[in-house]
Parts: structure tokens; sequence; C-alpha cells
């Protein structure tokens, strides 16, 4: 065991020498070493002058020099600029959202308008249909359909406005009845031209 102190203690004063050495650029008189070295603490006060490389530092510089950074996205290209989006939000909403655009994902939220505004097209091609059907029989088929999307329609409307950031951002829901009796309203109009 005291050997083992020896000899760390050995490592201890040579690589204090030679930190010496580059700091000052010239050779020091043994002498002028201490004859009892303390213990070394974790982080090193460090002599004014000397480099000190923390574990870290040791493992990226290694990894460069085996070249694993080379294949690296990006690698030798100026790093893009700040995203302006970005900086309007603090924290963690910001490391979030660029999380999320670094692997091309949208927020919940936006995932669930653009369901919303499909589902509301698919609504608005049914209730077309609806103004064109001739037949009362097909026409009742029609707005039976119509209640139905509308239904998880109005469901995910719900779901959306619960969890949009802003309330600016809600959306109004659709009421069926509404949208079936001005859908007459123009069948009529067109049965009349």
């Amino acid at each position: 065991m005291a050997d083992g102190r020896e000899r760390r203690l050995d490592e201890i004063r040579q690589a204090s020498d030679e930190a010496r050495r580059r700091a000052t650029g010239a050779d020091l008189p043994d002498e002028s070493l201490p004859d009892t070295v303390p213990a070394p603490s974790r982080r090193p006060k460090g002599l004014t002058g000397t480099q000190y490389e923390s574990w870290l530092d040791r493992q990226i510089r290694q990894a460069q020099e085996q070249g694993l950074f080379d294949n690296l996205r990006g690698h030798g290209q100026p790093l893009a600029p700040d995203d302006q989006n970005v900086r309007a939000y603090a924290g963690d909403d910001a490391m979030g959202l660029k999380i999320l655009k670094d692997n091309d994902a949208l927020p919940a939220w936006i995932e669930l308008n653009r369901e919303i505004a499909a589902m509301r097209a698919q609504c608005a091609k049914v209730l077309d249909a609806y103004v064109a059907a001739p037949e009362k029989a097909r026409r009742e088929r029609l707005a039976t359909d119509y209640r139905r999307l509308v239904a998880e329609l109005n469901a995910k409307i719900d779901q959306y406005n619960m969890s949009v950031p802003a309330r600016s951002l809600e959306q109004i829901r659709l009421r069926v009845e509404l949208e079936l009796r001005d859908a007459d309203q123009r069948r009529w109009a067109a049965l009349d031209r």
C-alpha cells in the first residue's frame, strides 16, 4: 500500500514539474519541489498559466483523435443560425420545441389541428352530397353519416381546445342541426333556380 502511495506521489511530482516547465518555459531545479505533496483535490486550483483538462474534455479530445465525430450530420459546415421562434419561448418549452423540430415532429395540438381540418373537409363533402341528393332516403343516410362525423369531430375539437397553449387558438364546435338546416336551405334554393 505504501508503494502505491509513493508511486502516486512520484506521478504527481512529475506532472507538477512538467506543468511548471510548460508554464515558464524553463527547467526547474529539483530543490524547488516540496518534500511533501498535498493530496490532490478533485478540482486542481492549478498553477497560473497551466491548462487543465477535465475528464470530459479528455474524452472529447480522444474521440476526436479517433475520428468518431467525422461522420456527424453537418460536419465541416457552419452552424445553422438560431431559430427565431425558439427565442420566443423560454426554458423547457424552447428545448422541447427544438427537439420536436430536429426530429420533424409537431406538438400534439398541431397534429390534432391537422386531423380536425381533414375531418372538417370530410364533413363538408358529406354535406355537399346531402345537398345534391335528389331522393329523401339517400339524404337521411347522409344526414346520419354527417351526425356521426360531427360527433367525432366535436370530440376532437374538445380535446384540441383542452391542449392548445393559447385560448385564442381554440376552435368552435359544429352544431349539427344548424348545419343541416342551412344545407336544406341551400338545396331548396338550388331547386328554385
